[in-house]
């Protein structure tokens, strides 16, 4: 009987290759079969083995490829073949994926699987907008949600008053409502909220204001890439000038 092989769940970060861990790199590169998302871009797909067999499983707005269970399926199948498996996500697998039912369909068969972090999308969209998603002295949290969720509302008050900043995930589509939900709950007018679009990637963009102005809709998307809505004072665009590191004093430099 052939050796039972092994599955690797990576993360491919949220853009272009740059992104990509070392790790994940090496595992699309050893591989013998990929099964690839519908973000994962070209330049990292130029790095996969020639030899391995690429499927896409692609699921980009209720359009799927690949039903969650056919991709499950198929990393079984291939695994059973004594064959190494590399499950690839956008970002970082542990964040608004399909992880937890993979981990228990493999564990289940007792298939050897590693699951390799990526560089998640909300800290890519943190460095290019030169932003803290935390201060030391407040914002000290981060509230990760998902944009769509159906039970949003039940947190929105919640939400409103949260001393850190609220990241939310496909909230591209759902910033005028997502802004209007968090007026009615009492968040400041000019809680500083940024739309970012492609983080990560060479056609990134992102539209930075306040709740207000999107919830009155003078800001919203400009593509159809993945997209997450920040909201909270740590993203004030003056908050760095604010903040002094310990020990130094700007007024040092003054001649």
């Amino acid at each position: 009987m052939k050796a039972i092989g092994r599955v690797t769940i990576a993360g491919a970060g949220p853009g272009e290759l740059e992104h990509m861990t070392i790790a994940a790199l090496r595992a699309v590169k050893s591989a013998d079969v990929i099964l690839y998302d519908a973000l994962i871009r070209d330049s990292i797909i130029a790095e996969f083995a020639p030899e391995a067999e690429k499927i896409f499983v692609g699921k980009r707005c209720g359009n799927h490829a690949y039903a969650q269970t056919m991709i499950i399926s198929a990393m079984i199948e291939h695994a059973l073949m004594g064959r190494h498996v590399v499950r690839l996500k956008g970002g970082d697998p542990s964040i608004f994926a399909h992880l937890a039912s993979e981990l228990a369909a493999l564990n289940a068969l007792e298939i050897p699987v590693v699951v390799l972090p990526g560089v998640s999308a909300m800290l890519a969209a943190a460095a290019e907008l030169q932003s803290p998603l935390t201060t030391r002295e407040s914002n000290r949290h981060i509230w990760i949600t998902d944009g769509h969720a159906p039970d949003i509302h039940e947190y929105a008050a919640q939400m409103a008053v949260f001393p850190g900043t609220l990241v939310f995930y496909m909230g591209a589509g759902k910033t005028a409502d997502l802004s209007r939900m968090l007026i009615s709950k009492g968040i400041r007018n000019d809680t500083p909220a940024v739309l970012i679009e492609n983080a990560g990637s060479s056609d990134a963009q992102h539209a930075r204001s306040t709740v207000a102005d999107f919830a009155q809709g003078r800001l919203s998307r400009q593509t159809q890439g993945p997209g997450l809505f920040l909201i909270g004072d740590a993203l004030r665009a003056d908050m760095i000038a604010q903040v002094e590191p310990a020990g130094f004093h700007s007024s040092a430099l003054t001649p």
